[in-house]
């Protein structure tokens, strides 16, 4: 996999020119829709206090070869959670740091800071929610190419430090198209 640029496509050309002309000049039937893959990933339970790693935490192979043009991970965390979310090909987290970079698609961290325990056992101070979009796209005619079979993974690094246990699920969004 590699960044490399994407053929000229009727679905680029239709964003181009939708962009371009005014809104009464483009119809729906002009465009084509981007398709989207979610891919659904988690932990499993993670106690209170620990840390939770999980690689191949969801994944998904596209049947054809595919080019990405974007990727959405909504953060969740309304609780006292840091995570660290790596989508790749590669089987394991953690293996896009220096120069060999193949196969790395999106990493984001983040952390909900709805509970603060204060140094308390029980009971909690929550205070709202920490729900961001991080979000990834590439310059106009380029996209990320993943050969067909190849699976997509989410890797999951979690700490959990609210006062109870959790199911943490992360979910993340693939916009792509497929290669003709």
């Amino acid at each position: 996999m590699s960044l490399n640029p994407v053929r000229a496509r009727p679905l680029l050309a239709a964003l181009l020119l939708s962009t371009l002309l005014p809104a009464t000049a483009s119809r729906a039937d002009d465009i084509e829709p981007l398709k989207v893959a979610v891919i659904k990933a988690t932990t499993g339970l993670c106690q209170r206090g620990q840390t939770c790693h999980r690689d191949r935490a969801g994944s998904w192979t596209p049947k054809k070869a595919i080019a990405i043009l974007g990727v959405s991970v909504a953060e969740q965390a309304d609780i006292d959670l840091y995570t660290d979310i790596e989508v790749s090909t590669r089987p394991e987290m953690y293996q896009c740091a220096g120069d060999d970079s193949r196969g790395c698609i999106f990493r984001a961290k983040y952390a909900g800071p709805g509970l603060f325990d204060y140094a308390a056992n029980s009971g909690s101070t929550y205070v709202g929610s920490n729900i961001t979009n991080t979000t990834i796209t590439f310059p106009s005619g380029y996209g990320l190419m993943v050969p067909a079979g190849e699976p997509i993974y989410i890797h999951l690094d979690v700490r959990n430090g609210s006062l109870i246990d959790l199911q943490v699920d992360q979910d993340a969004w693939i916009y792509y198209v497929e290669d003709d």
